[in-house]
């Protein structure tokens, strides 16, 4: 009976720290909506990132899209996908490390990136 009852109190903490981690979105990068280039380039990398699993990166997560706001941005997001609305930060710390590494002209591609909560993001898609 005391087996029982430690095994029960031990997936209760399991649970409510599951549940207690807030669900965010990793924003990558943003621009206007009129920035066609840009969002272009967002496209394609999402796409390139998204394929990544298919060609040999199990670990790699096809998790990117691009979003378009209702405040007149496209973010360009990572754990923002299909039924994926946002992710565990702590589950995914070689994505933003890969994404620093990332450099363009001897440049850092992604400088900006930061962490959004889901509910945030979620808004901003609607809200004017």
């Amino acid at each position: 009976m005391k087996i029982l009852s430690i095994v029960s109190l031990a997936i209760l903490i399991f649970t409510s720290v599951l549940i207690a981690a807030p669900y965010e979105v990793l924003v990558v990068d943003i621009t206007k909506t009129g920035n066609r280039e840009k969002i272009e380039e967002f496209k394609t990398a999402a796409a390139k990132f998204n394929a990544l699993q298919h060609k040999g990166y199990f670990a790699a997560k096809p998790f990117f899209n691009v979003l378009r706001m209702a405040n007149g941005r496209v973010y360009f997001v990572f754990g923002f996908k299909g039924q994926v609305q946002g992710i565990h930060r702590e589950n995914y710390p070689g994505t933003v490390k890969n994404l620093r590494g990332l450099k363009n002209d001897g440049t850092q591609m992604y400088p900006n990136m930061h962490w959004v909560p889901v509910e945030e993001i979620r808004r901003l898609m609607v809200a004017p």
